[in-house]
This record gives C-alpha cells, sequence and structure tokens, in this order.
C-alpha cells in the first residue's frame, strides 16, 4: 500500500514540475553562453566528426566480429549523434505550456 501512494506522490510531483521545466528552457540567461557552446559543438563540425567515427566503429566490430548488431548500432549512434541535438532543440523549446 505505501508503494501506491509513492508511486502517485512522484506522478503528482512530475506534473507539479513539468510546467517550471518548460518555461526555465527558455530563460536563464547565466546559461546562454554554455548552452550556445555545446549546441555549436554537437551540431557543428566536432558533432559530425564524433558521429562518423562512432559509426565507422560500429560498422568496424561488427564486420571484425560478423554480428549485425554492433553494425546497426554505429549507423543508429551516426544517425542520432547528426540528428539528435536538433531534434532536442525543437523538443525543449516547443514545450512551453
Amino acid at each position: 500500500m505505501k508503494a501506491i501512494h509513492l508511486y502517485c506522490f512522484f506522478i503528482f510531483l512530475f506534473f507539479f514540475l513539468v510546467p517550471a521545466t518548460a518555461i526555465a528552457a527558455t530563460t536563464g540567461a547565466d546559461f546562454e553562453d554554455l548552452y550556445n557552446f555545446f549546441y555549436e559543438a554537437a551540431t557543428g563540425y566536432l558533432g559530425r566528426a564524433i558521429a562518423i567515427v562512432g559509426g565507422l566503429m560500429g560498422l568496424g566490430v561488427g564486420a571484425a566480429t560478423g554480428k549485425p548488431i554492433p553494425a546497426l548500432m554505429g549507423v543508429v549512434l551516426a544517425v542520432f549523434g547528426t540528428l539528435g541535438p536538433t531534434l532536442i532543440n525543437n523538443l525543449f523549446s516547443s514545450a512551453t505550456i
């Protein structure tokens, strides 16, 4: 019975804090320079290089072991590494309530 009450409390707390988190995504000038640095690094040549190297490493491990799963994970890493920062940015910037 206590586990159900604890579970309900955390759900209530989550829904109580979600609007504050959505507003926090667009405010906070203190961290704007840090955000811009990480976003530009992830979407620029550094992020592309990491995505390509991760994809090639996955393909290499998959080819060396003869298993398709590491190769598929390398391709997924490369695709998500390229598209992920933009998707995450759009997700959090459009979540204002």
